[in-house]
This record gives structure tokens, sequence and C-alpha cells, in this order.
């Protein structure tokens, strides 16, 4: 059996586009024809409506139901009326019903003709409706009249059902035509479509690109290496999973160069010459990179580059490094407390209850000035607290600490933002006191400052500096003049401030100390819901 052809993918593409466009103009003609006419039947209704009011207020025509007769002013006022705004009618009558005016002069003094007339005689209703009469059918709208809050007559103004009719078809020819002519413009816009796809495409069929895709993507998502195919110009041309997700989104036909400065196509990779196992930086994280020519014959139309992250060990590793600083911390903070607690045992067993009594009042004080100072900056009682024991550390060590600020923190409901800010503060006293360890003069100098959603720290300290033009390489994982296995503090620092939207800066000379900042935006509790 046969397999059926299937149609060009041009006039495949024709034909759906074509029954696209033009269901939903049929559709929208359909609506938009329904809404005119309803917009020109609720247009002429209110002329009629508003004629009707107007006219039931006039002093002209209260003095003529009053007398009981319409005056030639008053009949050539509204025969004016009813020439101007195309009226079918303009009728004035008493309670009777009985007509003082009328177009045929012969009907006055006659009956007004319709039993819709009934609800504004008997009731003082105002409405409007559709009936036939003398003149034949038309819409009505009645309007009782009203003089010294008693009705003396009521008025009816009427627009012929064959007006109507016209206005609605008139309204409604706009429309059609202005559909007619976007399925005429949009027949036109799907064949230049459908040309251009099938020119951009180099000719090929769905079927057949789709068959070669699937092929190429098995071998570029089997690799799980980041993989980069460039054209002889450098340009990215193809990209696999694990590098869309390192490099972005849209690096397709950008040069390498300005997506990954460091992977240029240098001469050595079009002289056919392969580099492998690179040390290569892309942002803030260190790759391994291969980069081998791409040959057809004698001639390189591209190059091939692979990379892996080496990002993964290094953050295991500073972690490592951040759990090892907290430990510490903790161990030196159960040292003193354990001293304190033999020293309180001691007192107990020898009985010397007036001193132990004077020692927990020392240590209290002690505890709630310095709880009470940073108080005054940090509502925080956790962060309040990490801060006050790295104070007494600092100042057992001989270091002095100054407390600076204007506005206070809040309390910080994120965990992951008191994570942060424990991890910068932390990293960043250690950092100032070692550079203070060989100076005569130790101080340090915190400032906690907010500026709106914004949290600000600045530290500045007396230490020996350094030349920020090696920060860079001081911010690397694992580079440090520390020696080894030092040095993530730093890192940890930048990435913490980094992943939480905020910024942060150095200033130094070597010899004069020390100015660290950092701003980070303040995470409501509210925003993570």
């Amino acid at each position: 059996m046969t397999k059926k052809k299937k149609w060009p993918l041009q006039y495949r593409i024709m034909v759906y586009a074509m029954a696209l466009l033009f269901g939903t103009l049929l559709l929208a003609g359909i609506l938009m024809a329904y809404s005119q006419a309803e917009q020109a039947r609720q247009s002429l209704e209110d002329q009629a409506v508003l004629s009707a009011s107007h006219l039931a207020e006039s002093p002209m025509v209260i003095d003529a139901l009053i007398t009981g007769e319409a005056d030639e002013e008053l009949r050539e006022l509204l025969a004016n009326l009813r020439t101007e705004n195309d009226l079918l009618y303009i009728v004035i009558m008493d309670m009777d019903g009985i007509r003082l005016t009328h177009p045929t002069p012969e009907r006055i003094g006659e009956e007004f003709v319709g039993p819709d007339v009934a609800d504004v005689l008997e009731q003082g209703e105002a409405y409007t409706s559709e009936e036939v009469g003398t003149l034949g059918p038309s819409m009505r709208a009645f309007r009782p009249i009203i003089d010294d809050d008693e009705q003396i007559g009521a008025i009816s103004v009427g627009i012929s059902t064959e007006r109507i009719d016209n206005y609605v078809s008139q309204s409604q020819r706009i429309v059609y035509i202005s559909t007619g002519l976007s399925l005429i413009l949009g027949a036109g816009g799907a064949y230049i479509l459908a040309r251009r796809i099938k020119r951009t495409l180099h000719g090929l069929e769905p079927e057949e690109i789709a068959q070669r895709l699937q092929e190429r993507e098995a071998m570029l998502e089997s690799v799980h290496e980041g993989v980069v195919a460039t054209d002889n110009k450098g340009k990215i041309i193809v990209t696999n999973n694990t590098a869309t997700a390192t490099l972005g989104n849209y690096t397709l036909g950008k040069a390498i160069e300005d997506v990954w400065p460091a992977l240029s196509i240098d001469e050595q990779i079009y002289e056919g010459k392969t580099t492998t196992d690179d040390m290569q930086w892309f942002k803030d994280i260190q790759m391994i990179t291969s980069r081998m020519p791409v040959m057809v014959g004698n001639e390189t139309v591209g190059a091939l580059i692979t990379f892996r992250d080496r990002s993964e060990l290094d953050r295991v590793l500073e972690r490592l490094v951040g759990v090892e600083h907290y430990a510490q911390q903790l161990r030196l903070q159960t040292h003193e407390f354990m001293n304190k607690l033999h020293i309180i045992g001691a007192m107990v067993y020898t009985k010397s209850y007036t001193e132990l009594e004077d020692y927990i009042d020392s240590l209290s004080i002690q505890y709630e000035k310095g709880i009470n100072e940073i108080g005054q900056h940090i509502k925080d009682i956790t962060l309040a607290g990490y801060i006050t024991n790295q104070i007494e550390r600092l100042e057992k060590a001989g270091v002095t600490v100054y407390l600076h600020g204007e506005t206070s923190w809040p309390v910080l409901t994120n965990t992951e933002q008191l994570d942060r800010w424990i991890t910068v503060i932390g990293n960043a006293l250690d950092n100032a006191y070692e550079a203070m360890i060989d100076r005569n003069e130790k101080t340090i100098d915190l400032t906690f400052e907010r500026d709106e959603d914004m949290l600000c720290f600045l530290l500045k300290d007396s230490g020996k500096g350094f030349d920020v033009k090696k920060l860079p390489r001081f911010i690397e994982q694992g580079v440090s003049s520390k020696g080894a296995h030092r040095g993530f503090g730093l890192s940890l620092m930048a990435e913490a401030i980094m992943k939480a939207g905020g910024t942060y800066a150095f200033d130094s000379t070597p010899g004069e100390g020390t100015v660290f900042t950092a701003r980070i935006p303040l995470k409501r509790q509210e925003d993570k819901r």
C-alpha cells in the first residue's frame, strides 16, 4: 500500500493560515455586526428618548396642554425638530389620549392609536416600545408631562422602523467591507509568510527537519559536558542543554568571544590544533575547557568547544570551610561557657554565695550591656546575639569595636537573609582581625544603616590594608595570602551577597586599613509567599 503524499509545507501553511484567518474574521464579523446593530438601535432609541424628555419639560408644551390647543409657534417648532432629527412624528396628547399635535393636521383631535399608550396615561411611566400606528410601524418613546406635580398629559416621539433598519444596515455594511478587506490582506500575508518560511528552511520539509533535529539532539544531550559549536567566524550555531544552562538562552548567533571572551577562536584553532583541559573562568564559575577545530577536507569550517563545571567541588569546599568557621566559633563559646560554669561550680562548692551572686550579676550586666548596645542598631535577636559574641571575642583579643548608625535593622524573618548576613559579617570581622594582628592600634568601626528596603553594612578597620587591584584574585575560591586552604572568606562573602541580589565594595590602601561596604535588599516574609 503506497503512502499518501502530503502537501508541501508552503501550501499547508497557506491553507492553515487562511482557515484560521477566515474563521477568526467570520466570528469577529458576526459579533461586530450584532454589536453594531445593537448600538445603532440604542443610538436611535436614545435620540427619541432625549427628544421626548426635553419636550416634556418645555413650557410651550405645558401651556398647550393647559389651554387645550397647540399654537402655531409650537407646531412650527415640532415640525423643525422632526425634520432636523428625521423623526416620524412628535405627538402631544392630553390625559384622554387626544392628540394636540400630529404630522398630519387632519388627525389632530383624534385619539392616539396603539395599545402601548396606556401605561404613560394611566401609570405615568416613561418607556419605549415598538408598535404600528397611523404612520406605520415605529419605535416609540413615551414620557409623561407634569405640571405642579400633577400629570396633565403625555408626549410620544416616534422613529420609523424602516429608518432603524436602514441605519443598522449601513452600520453593518462597514463591518462587512472591513472584514472582506482583512481577509484579502490576510491571504496575501499568508502567501508571503509561507514563501519566506520555506526559503528560511532551505526547502526542507518538516519531516526531514524533525528527523535531523532528533538525531542531532540525541547526540548532543548524550554528552554530560557543555557543548558549543561555532562556524568559521566564531558565531555560535549549536549548544546542548548543559551549555545553554550555563551560557544563557539567547546565545545562538552571537560571537563566542562576546559570550565567553576566554574561549575566542584564535589562530591556533584555525591551524588545526586542539587544546584540552584548560582552566577558564565564566563569570564566577571555574571551568575545564577543551577546544578543537571542525575540519571539512583541509579547511577549518568551525570549532567545537566542550567544558565541565568545576564550581560544584569548590562550593562543597566552601561549605566545609563555612562549617569549620561556625564550629570554631561554637568551640570558643563552649569553652568560655564551661570556664564560667567551673567558676560557678567552685563558688557553689565553697558556699561563697555572696561572691556567686556578684559574679552572676556581673555576667548579666556584661551580657545586657552588649545586647542593649547592639540592639540599638539591630532588632533581630539572633543576629544581634551573634554580633555581640563576635565583638566580645574581638575585645578579648585587644580590638576596640565602635558601633555607628542612624537607623536600625528590622527583624529578619527570612532565614536565608539571616544566614547570608551572618556569613558576610562573620567573615568580614575575621578578615579585619587577621589584618590587624601585627598592628599596635586595633580598631574596628561597624556601621548599620537601613535605606528604605536596603540594608547597609560598613566595616572600617585599622589593619594593614591591601592593593585593591588584587581583589579579584583574592575572591577566587582558594586564593589567599594566608596560606593553603585559606581565603574562602572573601569568596563566601561575595557569593552570599550576589545570591541575595546585593552589592559590595572594598576601599583599601596598603598600610592604611580597609573599608568594606555591603548592601543587600531587605526581603520581607510576604515576598516569599
